[in-house]
């Protein structure tokens, strides 16, 4: 079968529909946000999504075997930058997350998750084993997580260091690990998080995110005030969006409408928040589109790992599948107020290039092999 007849594909092309169709959205809601905030952040974005488009099309060509001679160098490369985010990094709402390029912001955190993905996925392919895998045996690639979670999360970042952890865990329990080896490292994560939080790794106003989701989830009005960024604050943030995904009711409003109602106070609705605007505009129906639309694309990386040729193609689907959906899962929970706020984009609807590029070059990987994988 050709190239041209596999794109043909049914899963193929579902999975290319949910992604222009994305596109398009994200760009739509941008342009209505930047109506009520008086910016232009729909047109930066749109060269960014034209970039990563090209970028899908370079990736999709791409020969995987030099992709995976050169991912462990693009992971030491985003090691490398993530350090020196930490002393040169731009300085927005008390974190430094971003590198100044010329006329451009670069985040590597977020070219982190693809990154994570490929040398994941090349190091279990290279180091195959039949039987489940031991724990004794995961201390490379549970080191290869933990530098670049931990170097996210000095910046402070821990949503996005909490996705590469989840990307990663997805693809090792893709690939098999001893029950015993699953409880026990469940049993060790929890003891760190536990000592994270009472050495204060987890920031003071982290916490106070997490217990101000937790008042408000048991309906309790004592959420702590705890200084800077104030959890109140958070609450309140939370609060006027989920104000804003109810007002949308069944079909959403007019857009005179949103302006002028709740979502006008929602903070972060260019970034953060952006299915909050979406939702009161086009309501649990244009909600239930956009969602499958993500659960399409997710469902194509997983079809496509089911169906690759190599180990390593079949990883990196996973991988990119972790990408999507973990990003929508928390930020989605959040903006209902099912997470505490933890500062995640939503996939391509949010502003910003790091984050849409990196979701368009996974894109670029999935197509490139569904191009190759065995027919059933």
């Amino acid at each position: 079968m050709s190239v041209f007849a596999r794109i043909r594909q049914p899963s193929t092309l579902l999975g290319l529909f949910c992604v222009l169709g994305l596109c398009v959205i994200a760009i739509e809601n941008l342009h209505f946000a930047d109506s009520m905030l008086g910016t232009t952040f729909h047109r930066s974005q749109t060269i960014w999504i034209v970039v990563g488009l090209i970028g899908t099309g370079v990736t999709a060509g791409l020969d995987m075997q030099f992709v995976r001679r050169v991912s462990p160098i693009v992971y030491q490369v985003l090691i490398a930058l993530l350090v020196a985010v930490l002393f040169f990094g731009r300085d927005i709402n008390y974190s430094k997350r971003w590198l100044e390029l010329g006329p451009a912001n670069i985040q590597p955190s977020e070219f982190m998750k693809i990154s994570i993905a490929l040398v994941l996925a090349d190091w279990f392919d290279k180091k195959r084993s039949q039987a489940p895998w031991k724990l004794r045996q995961l201390l490379m690639p549970v080191l290869l997580i933990l530098v670049p979670v931990a170097l996210i999360n000095r910046e402070p970042d821990l949503g996005t260091s909490v996705c590469v952890a989840l990307i990663a865990l997805g693809q090792v329990l893709y690939d098999g690990v001893q029950r015993r080896t699953l409880v026990l490292a469940l049993c060790v994560a929890l003891i760190g998080i536990g000592l994270a939080w009472k050495f204060d790794v987890i920031r003071d106003y982290q916490k106070g995110r997490a217990e101000t989701w937790w008042h408000a989830m048991q309906d309790d009005e004592k959420a702590p005030d705890t200084g800077q960024g104030g959890a109140n604050r958070d609450n309140w943030q939370a609060e006027k969006a989920l104000w804003a995904v109810g007002s949308g009711r069944v079909a959403g409003r007019s857009d005179d409408e949103a302006r002028v109602s709740v979502l006008r106070h929602v903070p972060f609705v260019h970034t953060d928040f952006a299915l909050a605007c979406f939702a009161e505009r086009w309501g649990l129906i244009g909600c239930i589109f956009l969602f499958g639309l993500y659960l399409g694309l997710v469902w194509w990386a997983l079809y496509i790992a089911d169906h690759a040729q190599e180990r390593f193609d079949a990883l990196l689907a996973v991988g990119v599948a972790g990408l999507v959906f973990w990003q929508f899962f928390v930020n989605a929970g959040m903006v209902i107020g099912l997470l505490p706020v933890v500062g995640v984009t939503l996939p391509l609807l949010s502003y910003g290039g790091s984050s849409a590029l990196t979701v368009l070059l996974g894109a670029g990987f999935l197509l490139n092999i569904s191009t190759r994988r065995k027919s059933r």
